[in-house]
């Protein structure tokens, strides 16, 4: 996968850009430089609606079709949360990378959404006598399907990202131990469902299923996220992007392009250059960085550089 050209009218502080980033390593250096990125994270799923006309091998695609048709794997510093912050973030990690690769996911997620919706609504009306609890029976059953899909789909991806996150971190990090493990609905999910009731209806809500899936992350046996510094947490996280890079490339026979976007910052020097050194061969790369001084000059001689002040983007050299 490659992005082969970023236009941009009048979107935000670019009245015009018309960019053709390289095949392999592309380095953006400025105080800004960020913003680079900003067309092709809004095609990966975040940022602003923007009117865009997206092609993919040449064929005209709508933003909504792209996951499985333009691949990306993207750090941001945003992503930081994977290890800080509570499981939601956890599982929407889990969510991007499996709708690129695996097939029905998506729209086992949107029924497992829509049951959620209906069983809830279902709950408080049955705890307030307006209706009888038989008619959870068809609700449960789908919670059950649904669930059972998507808490296998993410345990088969887990299984493999841990081996991937694990080399990634332990070649970054000297040899540092990055372990990662699913924890998803109880074995016997029906039993467990059935169980629930009496809780679900003094709560209105579904206390059992994947929507309280977690993503255990641990260095050197510990707790990531209460042990860990913050160089060592932006190592994990940036393994776990590169072992969801490798995944993708597995699953889908081809390399995502990989956009790292302000990915230096509160790493050593020695992290600094092996993270360089891993990402260089990995197909399509986009850094941002706020100076060039981190990057070591064999990658940057091969790299393409790019200049990035107040609205404009030019090529170095």
């Amino acid at each position: 996968m490659e992005l082969k050209r970023l236009q941009l009218n009048n979107h935000r502080n670019y009245a015009h850009l018309d960019l053709a980033p390289g095949p392999g390593v592309n380095v953006f250096v400025g105080a800004n430089a960020g913003r680079g990125l900003e067309v092709t994270i809004t095609l990966h799923g975040e940022g602003e609606r923007v009117r865009r006309v997206i092609e993919v091998d040449g064929v005209r695609r709508r933003g909504f079709d792209l996951p499985g048709h333009f691949r990306v794997t993207l750090f941001w510093p945003d992503d930081l949360g994977l290890v800080k912050a509570g499981p939601e973030q956890r599982r929407r990690f889990l969510n991007q990378m499996l709708v690129q690769i695996e097939p029905g996911y998506a729209r086992n997620l949107a029924a497992l959404r829509r049951v959620l919706e209906q069983r809830n609504s279902l709950l408080k009306r049955i705890a307030a006598g307006e209706e009888a609890a038989g008619v959870l029976e068809a609700w449960n059953a789908e919670l059950v399907a649904y669930g059972s899909e998507i808490a296998g789909a993410r345990a088969r991806a887990v299984e493999q990202l841990r081996l991937y996150a694990a080399e990634s971190h332990a070649e970054i990090a000297a040899g540092e131990q990055l372990e990662i493990a699913y924890v998803g609905p109880p074995e016997n999910f029906e039993d467990a469902v059935e169980k629930s009731l009496s809780d679900d209806l003094r709560r209105g809500s579904t206390t059992i299923g994947p929507h309280h899936d977690d993503l255990l992350i641990q260095l050197d046996g510990r707790d990531a996220r209460s042990y860990a510094s913050q160089g060592q947490q932006r190592t994990a996280v940036v393994s776990l992007k590169l072992a969801e890079a490798a995944l993708v490339t597995r699953r889908a026979g081809e390399r995502p392009v990989l956009l790292l976007d302000d990915v230096l910052s509160e790493l050593d020097g020695d992290r600094r250059s092996a993270l360089l050194r891993r990402v260089a061969g990995e197909g399509q790369v986009i850094i941002t960085s706020a100076e060039m001084g981190p990057f070591p000059a064999d990658l940057i001689t091969g790299a393409r550089v790019w200049s990035v002040n107040s609205g404009r983007i030019e090529a170095c050299g």
